[in-house]
């Protein structure tokens, strides 16, 4: 079982590559329109990961009852 700075890094790590490639070119967005869809698609990718790193293993059917 990971620790929590372990899930944090992790998770963080996980968005790292977008953010860092995001910084490097925020400043040549021309369109506003394009700008938020860049901060959407990294805010996306973060809430995904952290719902998914945070819940542990996710049954196949909603039946199923998690064993913690």
């Amino acid at each position: 079982m990971e620790s929590k700075k372990q899930l944090t890094d992790s998770i963080l790590e996980a968005v790292r590559e977008e953010v860092t490639q995001f910084l490097e070119v925020k400043d040549q967005i021309a369109s506003s329109f394009e700008y938020e869809k860049k901060v959407l698609s990294i805010a996306r990718k973060f809430a995904y990961e952290l719902v998914g790193k945070s819940s542990g293993i996710i049954p196949k059917s909603r039946n199923s009852k998690i064993k913690s």
